[in-house]
């Protein structure tokens, strides 16, 4: 089938599914455990809250986008990956976390994983989509994202890459008209045209749509954001203090829940220089510490700070000071 423009998809997606049509016809509203199981594998855990887990196919392609059902309740659940609620046309009534909100014609909202969430039954005529994105699809994409300069954008990109067990969730409203809601419809009719359906066009799209994203929430969270750093700052300067012997990118950004990217990014923006200058800075003042208040061999203090090439030391040490180390401790003294 191929969508032609935004009013036939809307036709398209307002016809009821053969399940809708079940409901419907026992007279009842169904209450369903979680969204379509076509897409996802559903575990319960000892709390008898429900997990959902990517099946196969959403593995595979990394992502997927659907009309969410009618008529039935959706109870509290949790995710394994990334998923978005867009509002096309009508309104719902979700709960996120135990509070609930009202859900109306262009609101969005992004779920982080865990985020605890269920739904009340949508009507007629009222459409839900949820775009479903497994970690592995920022792998690829989003690696675009986290090469710009933004620090803010990246701020955005790295909560949802990070997929950290806060239980976050970024809820705002999308006005006809503007970027976002033109991309949106793009997506959604290249997605929904199964018979011209191209990866590589959604692929655009998705990268397009989050890099609007970020700028449109800057606006909102630029504050939160920059105080926010203001902590993470102080934070990595400590780590980095403490742990200055043996650090590199990959190991301090998982101790901060970062991806790797954004890390640098950061580092670079709140200090002014890379993660390798600013551990050389933390090492060359441990050795001064040393050598001023030791009597300890300069071998054991270049061992002490983490180097294990004795020239490279001599060499930054000079460049940084405008003398060796012993001519820095005889003049100390």
């Amino acid at each position: 089938m191929k969508i032609s423009n935004f009013e036939e998809l809307i036709r398209y997606l307002d016809e009821d599914t053969a399940e809708e049509k079940e409901i419907l016809s026992s007279n009842s509203l169904g209450i369903r455990k979680m969204d379509n199981g076509n897409s996802i594998i559903i575990n319960q855990d000892t709390k008898g809250i429900s997990t959902s887990f990517p099946n196969e196919e959403l593995t595979r392609n990394r992502f997927a986008i659907r009309r969410k059902y009618r008529y039935c309740t959706i109870n509290e659940h949790r995710h394994e990956y990334i998923e978005i609620v867009y509002v096309l046309k009508g309104e719902f009534e979700q709960s996120i976390e135990g509070e609930k909100y009202k859900m109306k014609k262009g609101d969005f909202c992004i779920f982080d994983k865990n985020t605890r969430h269920a739904s009340e039954a949508i009507n007629k005529n009222h459409i839900v989509i949820n775009i479903l994105l497994t970690p592995k699809f920022f792998d690829g994409v989003f690696m675009h994202l986290l090469s710009d300069d933004n620090y803010i954008s990246n701020f955005i990109v790295n909560t949802l890459y990070t997929m950290n067990s806060t239980q976050n969730f970024i809820k705002f409203h999308i006005d006809e008209g503007t970027t976002l809601h033109m991309i949106l419809q793009n997506l959604l009719i290249e997605y929904f045209s199964e018979s011209t359906r191209s990866k590589a066009a959604i692929n655009g799209y998705l990268l397009i749509l989050f890099a609007e994203l970020s700028r449109a929430l800057i606006k909102i969270n630029e504050a939160a954001v920059d105080e926010s750093q203001k902590v993470i700052k102080e934070k990595v300067l400590n780590y980095i203090r403490k742990n200055y012997k043996d650090i590199n990118l990959k190991t301090m950004a998982n101790y901060f829940n970062f991806h790797p990217s954004y890390l640098s990014n950061l580092i670079k923006k709140e200090f002014g220089k890379n993660l390798k200058d600013l551990l050389m800075e933390v090492r060359m003042a441990e050795a001064c510490n040393l050598l001023e208040n030791t009597n300890v061999t300069i071998e054991a203090i270049i061992n002490e700070i983490g180097y294990v090439n004795n020239s490279y030391f001599y060499k930054i040490f000079k460049k940084q000071y405008g003398c060796t180390p012993i001519e820095y401790r005889n003049n100390i003294k």
